[in-house]
């Protein structure tokens, strides 16, 4: 699947209301090894900040499930390392990890944070050959 196909995906699911963990964590399915019906499951509480408390970005809990079922098996400080740079980076583009800061008047709307997200952690698996 390609990045745009990924994020078309992803502000698909959001339409169908799925939250923004759902969405980014469902988006790589194909690549997880867990169904997207599991997934949504398994990332419905990271909705809103963690159950609705509005702290981590429900885009960010999303992006780490898929980086830690893609990594699999990997040393765990060199996934802590892997999932601490993907966030460093989210926060570099969009100034915050956290909802309530994020979702402040005039802020990027939640389906655009999803889609950037999904493009962002696309070209992450695909730079370190973890796409399929």
């Amino acid at each position: 699947m390609t990045k745009e196909e990924r994020m078309a995906l992803a502000r698909r699911l959001r339409g169908e209301g799925y939250n923004c963990s759902q969405c980014v964590a469902m988006a790589f399915a194909d690549e997880t090894g867990v169904d997207a019906a599991t997934l949504a499951r398994l990332s419905e509480g990271f909705g809103s900040g963690i159950g609705g408390r509005r702290e981590v970005c429900g885009a960010v809990t999303g992006m780490t499930m898929v980086l830690s079922a893609v990594n699999a098996g990997m040393a765990r400080p060199e996934l802590y390392r892997r999932v601490s740079g993907a966030v460093d980076g989210f926060v570099e583009v969009e100034g915050s990890d956290v909802c309530a800061t994020l979702k402040r008047p005039g802020a990027k709307p939640c389906i655009d944070l999803i889609a950037d997200t999904v493009g962002r952690l696309h070209r992450i698996l695909e730079a370190d050959g973890k796409l399929r």
